[in-house]
């Protein structure tokens, strides 16, 4: 990863399958301009991130098993962040389909299968591209097969900004919701911290 911290943040609970893998970035990084949209007519862009704390997560709709893992995984660590920060403090999701060709028609609805606050969008390629890079995320569209279905390969990892638009963390599944909620937390005070210098 481009510029993380040295030290990588796993806490334990009980098991493997139970943590948090959150990764603090050396110095935070300014997210580029950008627009994505719903067919909804709602839109997305870097102009939403000021005040607010966003996760932005990478996928498509037809992902048979990280997305909606992840998605579900976050359900629970967003509900478990509300306990422990203010209301205003509590990150918005934004779900970001990188297969526009096959997800336009009907992004909006997927993010909000998994809490009614969720939302989704997609762009076009540059838009896409844009924000991939600048979160230092993946994704490839893998070459089409005789019947022209092709599948997709993305990164798992979700990125977490801040309220002045900046990149602060990247978090990697599983999330144990409570752990997660405690990292969410404690990089907000840090952030306050920060501000108050």
């Amino acid at each position: 990863m481009r510029v993380v911290a040295a030290l990588l943040i796993t806490l334990f609970a009980g098991s493997a399958s139970a943590q948090v893998q959150g990764v603090k970035l050396d110095e935070p990084v300014d997210m580029p301009p950008f627009a994505f949209t719903n067919e909804l007519g709602e839109d997305f862009t870097d102009d939403d991130l000021n005040g607010n704390w966003t996760i932005v997560m990478f996928g498509f709709l037809s992902c048979p098993d990280v997305c909606p893992f992840t998605l579900g995984n976050l359900e629970a660590a967003v509900a478990e962040t509300g306990m422990r920060v203010r209301p205003d403090n509590v990150p918005k999701v934004a779900f970001i389909s990188v297969d526009p060709d096959r997800d336009a028609d009907f992004v909006s609805e997927y993010a909000k299968f998994f809490h009614p606050d969720f939302e989704s969008f997609t762009g076009s390629r540059d838009q896409i591209d844009t924000l991939i890079e600048a979160t230092d995320s993946f994704y490839r569209l893998m070459k089409p097969d005789h019947t022209g279905y092709y599948e997709v390969q993305h990164s798992s990892s979700v990125s977490v900004i801040a309220p002045d638009g900046t990149l602060r963390a990247k978090l990697q599944p599983p999330f144990d919701p409570g752990m997660t909620a405690e990292f969410l937390a404690r990089l907000q005070i840090e952030y306050r911290k920060e501000l108050s210098q």
